[in-house]
């Protein structure tokens, strides 16, 4: 009876890790190949007079006033920023409370971000150092210390799983570093398993 129990744990296990992989896979296909399938499959619009597609000049500000300036993203040059998002989709948000909003791609992010995504969201992050982050559905995840020297390629990494499922296709800081590349999840600490893999801070069966 104990043995049955365990192969079928097993087998449930096993084919929830397919499963997984399936998904991400999907994810990541979609962040590496999606801007070329999608210029590929809009049809050229017509050429357009250039008289037309001219705008007209910004309206100048009023005397003694100063035109304000979106502050949401982060600047490319901002040092502070450690990555970028790729892919976003369904519900994702990014910050902490009462600052959670939801991230483009494109948008940055910083050291100790939070993310998280609702039953139909998604979303992948691209480090510096080249790591791709792809979050599976209801996954909360903390982006707790980054830090890589681009000329020395040394550095570390520390990502707090608090929930759900997240896959990781690591950069050159997990080559050259692999003992300062971790994932924390609530009952463990996940070190670099290969090249690619999915950390699952799901509760145990």
């Amino acid at each position: 009876m104990r043995r049955s129990i365990t192969m079928h744990r097993r087998f449930v296990c096993e084919l929830q890790e397919w499963w997984m992989r399936l998904f991400f896979s999907s994810v990541l296909g979609a962040v590496l190949f999606g801007t070329a399938s999608m210029s590929m499959a809009q049809p050229v619009a017509p050429e357009v007079p250039a008289a037309a597609t001219e705008s007209p000049p910004p309206a100048a500000a009023p005397a003694g006033t100063t035109a304000s300036v979106s502050t949401t993203e982060i600047p490319a040059n901002d040092t502070s920023r450690i990555g970028t998002v790729k892919h976003s989709e369904g519900a994702v948000l990014m910050g902490r409370t009462p600052a959670q909003q939801a991230p483009r791609p494109g948008d940055g992010v910083r050291e100790s971000e939070r993310l998280s995504t609702g039953p139909d969201g998604a979303a992948s992050i691209l480090l510096k150092d080249g790591t791709v982050l792809t979050m599976g559905p209801n996954t909360t995840m903390d982006l707790s210390r980054f830090k890589f020297d681009s000329t020395t390629q040394k550095g570390h990494f520390v990502l707090d799983l608090l929930k759900g499922s997240v896959r990781v296709v690591t950069g050159l800081l997990a080559r050259v570093n692999p003992d300062l590349f971790k994932v924390h999840t609530p009952t463990s600490v996940v070190g670099v398993r290969g090249t690619d893999f999915i950390v699952d801070a799901m509760e145990p069966l």
